[in-house]
């Protein structure tokens, strides 16, 4: 269970600001920058005296994943408690990394929902068609230090989340908090390490790691941590703003209520559990007492007819509603378009205003040329909404079926005027016709036809398409025939 240890440690030295906070407030940041929350998680680890508590869906063995296992270890090292819970369905390629991990007396690893058969591609197939809780992940994010401080949101470990990736990165969104709201989460990460579907690595690996291979992995993350240090990144990091405001003390935090929505672990194993505590439920209702607007970012949006029903009866109602998802091109899981492309006439007929963003753009290319690393294609990963400027939530869902059906979940509830609408103006600059496509019907909301048309601005001017844009042909075509599979979307 977490600590329960009231001691000042240097993780709350770093939070001097909370000093006004009234007893149910919390220090909120959002961290809309890749940089920016890979910074966070280091310095985090960097500054934790006790505990540090991280659940993921998936942790990369790239660049930034070792960066930050670095840390773990370090942490570790001088006697601070790590928890690792980690979903398994991309774990059990990794099993001797897991285990040596664990090997460390200060850490333990424990892996959810796993597999029964690890060895080899075929048999994990085997095992995924034979099982049917393995098609229901852990999908929830979080990273926590010393019961105070935590990290929720949409990313995992990995460089496409912390603006590294040479080919693509995801545009995302984290919340740094700090106070009592982290007293939650760590409420909540200790009820899926304690749940029966979380199993210790060590009763599930048949590794015997030694010292000496601790030892090595050690040396390993020192060696790599030299190689990155004179790289455009690592210098990224050292001179960001928000480096500078942890290592004074002076780090920019508002003021808000905040309350963690999470799924039960329960979910995973319990097709048939009562649909009122799922995640997605408390989050419509929240949507529902919009009065004036309702934004929404979901990089996966297959709203389904209940979603669309909800969307159009709000639209009707004189709310401004209005989706960022992600076009055909940026979407890095292409099936799932299938799913999306089927309701864009009715959400428009009914009202809802649609975004897609662009894979790249003129301003992309120019910001990768002058960072001199990352991409200049991007990807939608960000999932939060904002109602009326004064609310948002920020969390791991997608509005698909399988975020609402089948994985768990978890988020933040911000009642917060400042940070509403910091989040509003990061959605308007993203819907901005530089970064995304406005999705119109072609012959209007009250014409016959569903033929839709993608507008944007480039260097050149107006750009106008009646397909999908930046895409070729046998790419549309796959998706529309994936679209005619009955039994695709309750998948995706």
């Amino acid at each position: 269970m977490a600590v329960d240890d009231s001691t000042v440690t240097a993780v709350h030295r770093m939070f001097s600001g909370l000093a006004q906070a009234q007893p149910d407030e919390s220090g909120l940041r959002l961290l809309p920058d890749g940089v920016d929350a890979f910074v966070a998680r280091a310095l985090l680890a960097r500054g934790a005296a006790r505990t540090l508590d991280l659940q993921y869906y998936m942790i990369n063995a790239d660049d930034t994943g070792r960066l930050l296992v670095g840390e773990l270890l370090a942490a570790a090292d001088r006697g601070v408690r790590v928890r690792i819970l980690l979903d398994d369905i991309y774990a059990a390629s990794h099993d001797r990394a897991i285990a040596i991990l664990d090997s460390h007396p200060a850490i333990e690893v424990r892996l959810f929902n796993p597999w029964t058969r690890r060895r080899g591609p075929v048999a994990r197939a085997v095992d995924f068609l034979l099982t049917r809780r393995l098609n229901r992940r852990m999908h929830n994010k979080l990273f926590a230090a010393d019961n105070h401080a935590v990290i929720i949101g949409g990313r995992n470990i990995g460089d496409e989340y912390f603006d590294l990736k040479k080919q693509l990165n995801f545009r995302d969104l984290d919340v740094l908090a700090v106070g009592p709201v982290a007293a939650e989460a760590s409420a909540s990460f200790d009820e899926y390490w304690n749940s029966h579907l979380a199993v210790p690595a060590s009763a599930l690996l048949d590794e015997a790691p030694s010292a000496a291979d601790l030892a090595s992995v050690r040396a390993a993350l020192a060696a790599h941590r030299e190689r990155l240090r004179d790289s455009p990144y690592v210098s990224a990091i050292e001179n960001s703003s928000i480096a500078r405001e942890f290592a004074s003390n002076t780090l920019g935090l508002t003021l808000g209520t905040a309350r963690v929505i999470a799924d039960h672990p329960s979910k995973v194993d319990a097709p048939a559990a009562d649909r009122s505590s799922f995640l997605i439920e408390r989050l419509q209702r929240e949507a529902q007492g919009a009065r004036r607007q309702l934004l929404v970012s979901s990089p996966y949006f297959v709203p389904g007819e209940r979603g669309v029903a909800v969307l159009t009866a709000l639209a009707k109602d004189g709310i401004d509603v209005s989706v960022l998802t992600n076009s055909l091109a940026a979407n890095d899981v292409g099936i799932v378009h299938s799913g999306y492309a089927r309701y864009r006439a009715a959400l428009l007929r009914g009202g809802v205003t649609l975004h897609e963003l662009r894979v790249t753009s003129d301003l992309a290319t120019r910001r990768q040329n002058r960072r001199l690393f990352g991409s200049e294609f991007v990807s939608l990963h960000a999932k939060f909404f904002v109602i009326d400027r004064r609310a948002l939530f920020v969390g791991s869902i997608n509005l698909d079926p399988r975020s609402i059906e089948h994985n768990t979940e978890i988020g933040l509830l911000i009642d917060s005027e400042v940070l509403a609408r910091e989040a509003a103006a990061l959605f308007e600059r993203a819907i901005s016709p530089a970064f995304s496509y406005a999705v119109t019907l072609r012959d209007g909301p009250q014409g016959a036809s569903d033929a839709l048309i993608w507008t944007a601005e480039g260097t050149d001017g107006a750009m106008r398409y009646d397909h999908e844009p930046d895409t070729a042909w046998w790419k549309r075509l796959m998706v529309w025939l994936a679209g005619l599979l009955p039994f695709v979307e309750s998948q995706i």
